[in-house]
């Protein structure tokens, strides 16, 4: 559940998607719109680049993440 005062902010209306990324115990939220996946990755490749994590770093978050998902099914 997304708080109210974050959608305001955000300007999110229900039905709306997100793209929603885990990095870590961090959580990357960005709302989507008729744009491409480039424009959409752009800032948040920002932020992990800001927050120091590698390429391989990030490889093994993702597969870490995958593994979590399979684990819960």
């Amino acid at each position: 559940m997304i708080p109210e005062s974050v959608k305001r902010a955000a300007g999110l209306r229900e039905g709306e998607d997100l793209l929603v990324v885990a990095i870590g115990d961090t959580i990357v939220m960005k709302k989507l719109s008729a744009v491409s996946f480039e424009e959409v990755a752009k800032p948040i490749w920002g932020t992990v680049r800001a927050m120091g994590i590698s390429g391989e770093e990030l490889d093994e978050l993702i597969e870490e993440a995958k593994a979590q998902g399979r684990s819960r099914h």
